[in-house]
């Protein structure tokens, strides 16, 4: 009797190169276990282990880590399924905590693609859909073959509702081919960067304390008492005493240039990181959705259609006002933020478009072109003057909460210190007193950066301590707005705003009581009224 030929729709698997993505998995969940429970006893192991050497239970902790990644990783593979439906994406993971993830195309807000190399080599690419209501890309295919790809895209594209449009349809189409459209159809080019500008975004890299403080610690392990003595015989022992017979300036400047030379190789690190991460950057637009492409070796392709973005983020640190330039993020409804303000470091959705350089010029068209002819007067930019301070008894209650919090660590750090010998309890308290002004110095600068501007349409928050981030949302697009009122606030006539969007939370600290109800009041009537949809 004949076979039954393959059934296309039958549960599939990823590529065996998709371990490489598991791993990268199974090493976030090992490293989260690790910050939350194992990393003091990892740091036990490396102070009072002295009988095989603190290089040497490095190198095993390693190795024991890197096996039990790669075994989790197989794992992990061997264990996920999907299935390409007619209306829906279905998928099976996990070994011991199995999973079901059931995913409609209705609710697919964005194709995105990224193609690694070898990806590019072999004909594989990862598929990732963004779907409304959750905070995580859930349906993310790593490593699948291009005809599936092919498949899912147009079974994407099928299921689009007929209000988003012919060109809503197309991106999704494009985009899961894993490649940019053709010339004719990318739309007008909105920015490219350059090596210089990759240079400048290395530059003002919040990686860069990071990369030298490892730096630093990698160099601390190769101490003399850390190394096996046939180096420490024939290296750092013929080393140090040829450093003992420099003199008092020359030892200066030999420990001057060991710095340097650490913060030059921590400056090309990131440079490098730069370099890989937004190569070639573009960005397009064609009326009804913005398309960026970026990457070296790796190369991701993020679509996000225009009506699906909750909340545009500018953000300026020292070295970019430098520079004067500034980073955007704009933010779908998928895009997980930390309370408070979008934030380009906390995002943890591939959906999110990031702009890691671009003019104040720049800034402006993006944001006139997100917004379309609602809120065009509201602060795009975080160093506007239309920015409304709030009250200036945010400076009294910020200093308090810094002081106290200072206070506990000083007293954290007593009880380290006494039981051997460390700073007596007054020198503490009197430490605890000193830092007062320097709260209060740091609770100014914070108040000087606080501050909102609204119009007819959208509401601006600003935020920031040394840099400064302007976060810009449409009122329709509010999920919900309430006001919270402490003791003090009470007292004062003072209220916090605090407006939930599908990308997170915005608040807006100390202003009036008056101007913040019939703020709230204004945001639940445009959510009320609005006939058009939120995403």
């Amino acid at each position: 009797m004949a076979m039954n030929p393959h059934d296309p729709e039958d549960w599939q698997r990823s590529s065996p190169f998709a371990i490489v993505f598991f791993v990268g998995s199974a090493f976030k969940v090992f490293r989260q276990i690790l910050i939350q429970g194992g990393l003091p006893v990892v740091a036990l192991v490396i102070a009072f282990w002295d009988n095989l050497g603190r290089m040497n239970v490095l190198l095993f902790l390693a190795a024991a880590v890197a096996l039990m990644v790669l075994a989790g990783a197989v794992i992990q593979w061997a264990c996920f399924r999907f299935r390409i439906g007619e209306d829906r994406l279905l998928i099976r993971k996990g070994f011991v905590k199995k999973t079901r993830v059931d995913l409609p195309y209705e609710r697919t807000l964005g194709v995105h693609v990224q193609r690694s190399l070898v990806d590019r080599v072999i004909g594989l690419v990862t598929v990732t859909l963004d779907t409304s209501g959750s905070t995580q890309a859930e349906g993310r295919l790593p490593s699948i073959r291009t005809e599936a790809a092919h498949r899912l895209r147009a079974r994407v594209a099928a299921a689009l509702p007929t209000d988003a449009g012919p060109d809503a349809a197309r991106d999704a189409s494009d985009a899961a081919d894993g490649c940019l459209a053709a010339p004719s159809r990318r739309g007008r080019v909105l920015i490219k960067l350059g090596p210089a500008d990759m240079v400048r975004i290395g530059l003002g890299s919040r990686n860069f304390l990071f990369v030298a403080a490892t730096i630093g610690i990698l160099a601390d392990l190769l101490q003399p008492g850390n190394l096996a003595d046939p180096i420490r015989e024939v290296v750092v022992d013929n080393a140090t005493s040829a450093v003992s017979r420099l003199g008092a300036l020359a030892q200066t400047a030999l420990a001057t240039m060991a710095i340097l030379a650490v913060l030059t190789t921590a400056l090309v690190l990131t440079v490098a990181a730069a370099f890989l991460r937004h190569h070639a950057f573009a960005l397009w637009h064609d009326g009804s959705t913005f398309r960026s492409r970026s990457g070296l070796f790796t190369q991701r392709e993020v679509v996000v259609e225009t009506p699906k973005i909750q909340q545009l983020s500018v953000s300026q640190d020292i070295v970019m006002r430098w520079f004067k330039r500034f980073r955007l993020c704009a933010l779908p409804a998928v895009a997980n933020v930390a309370q408070g303000g979008g934030s380009p470091g906390n995002l943890d959705a591939a959906g999110a478009l990031d702009i890691p350089l671009l003019s104040d010029r720049a800034v402006e068209e993006l944001h006139a072109r997100v917004f379309g002819e609602e809120a065009q007067n509201i602060a795009a930019l975080p160093r506007s003057t239309a920015f409304k301070r709030v009250s200036p008894y945010y400076i009294r209650t910020l200093t308090l909460r810094i002081w106290l919090i200072a206070g506990l660590c000083l007293g954290l750090v007593s009880l380290a210190l006494l039981p051997s010998g460390g700073f007596p309890n007054t020198w503490i308290l009197i430490g605890w007193i000193a830092s007062l002004p320097v709260a209060a110095g740091i609770a100014w600068q914070v108040w000087r950066r606080r501050g909102y501007a609204r119009d007819e349409d959208g509401v601006a928050t600003r935020s920031g301590f040394i840099g400064s981030k302007a976060n810009a949302f449409l009122m329709r697009k509010a999920q919900s707005a309430t006001l919270k009122q402490s003791p003090f606030q009470r007292r004062k006539g003072l209220a916090t705003l605090q407006v939930q969007l599908a990308c997170g939370s915005i608040t807006v600290p100390y202003i009036d009581e008056g101007a913040a109800r019939r703020l709230r009041d204004y945001i639940l009537y445009k959510v009320e009224t609005s006939q058009r949809r939120w995403h």
